[in-house]
């Protein structure tokens, strides 16, 4: 949501920038700067408390104090913004629809839009994936984001995978599903390559994920990573016709799907 549309719900919301400023936690002098233009770039965590705020019209379960801490990633992004302090599932399931975000082991990460080959990745995967299912008359599902995945029985992690396969489907729910799915992709960017590389990688092995497969378009590789089968394991250029470990017959050329 841009400040043009900002400015637009907090013309229907009735809400002064001194509310903002309760309700978010951010200082009224920088909510003032926002709306009057004077900063002109705004952290994209900053946009997003108060877009939540305007929304929910109530306290937020996170605050300004708390967006501002250090990462735990090697470096912060606009992809990806950590939030410091633990969070629970209710603070989850009060999150609008309209936050992107995922909760991995208590930890809050907002997530920004992704760009326009993001999306043509996971149109183009995801539709040769159900095409593959048909024809084969095969009884698993294809999820594209936004898809919630509640990972663990304690409700610490709440994922938003690009594509999810899930063959067992007693896991799916009317929300998303809880449990692993069997398969799942992400599409990384310069911005959240080490969230996808190495936090999302332990916790998909951790939850009993299958296979999983990081689809790099900056790289133009594919890794993947079978953690039924070791020797499946590898890494694969956009021009390889990558083998799945779950669908049998199914390979995945990014260079043909992309043009």
């Amino acid at each position: 949501m841009d400040i043009a549309e900002l400015k637009r719900k907090k013309k229907e919301a009735g809400m002064t920038n001194a509310r903002i400023s309760e309700l978010t936690g951010i200082p009224f002098s920088t909510v003032n700067k926002v709306f009057s233009g004077a900063t002109k770039n705004p952290r994209y965590a900053t946009l997003l408390a108060i877009e939540e705020a305007l929304v929910r019209k109530e306290r937020l379960p996170f605050t300004y104090d708390s967006i501002q801490e250090e990462p735990v990633l090697a470096r912060e992004s606009p992809a990806y913004q950590y939030q410091a302090r633990s969070y629970r599932e209710e603070d989850w399931n009060r999150l609008s629809e309209q936050v992107r975000a995922e909760l991995i082991r208590n930890h809050l990460y907002l997530m920004a839009g992704p760009n326009r080959m993001h999306q043509k990745i996971v149109q183009k995967v995801s539709y040769q994936i159900e095409n593959h299912i048909q024809k084969n008359h095969g009884t698993c599902e294809v999820y594209p984001a936004p898809f919630d995945v509640r990972l663990s029985a304690d409700g610490a992690d709440y994922v938003q995978p690009d594509i999810s396969v899930i063959c067992n489907t007693d896991i799916l729910t009317d929300q998303g599903c809880t449990g692993a799915p069997d398969w799942i992709m992400e599409i990384t960017s310069a911005g959240n390559s080490d969230h996808d590389y190495i936090t999302k990688l332990m916790l998909y092995q951790r939850a009993g994920v299958r296979e999983y497969w990081i689809i790099d378009p900056a790289k133009s590789q594919v890794f993947v990573y079978n953690f039924e089968d070791f020797s499946r394991t590898g890494v694969y250029e956009f021009t390889d016709a990558v083998p799945s470990g779950v669908m049998d017959g199914l390979a995945v050329c990014l260079q043909e799907l992309l043009g």
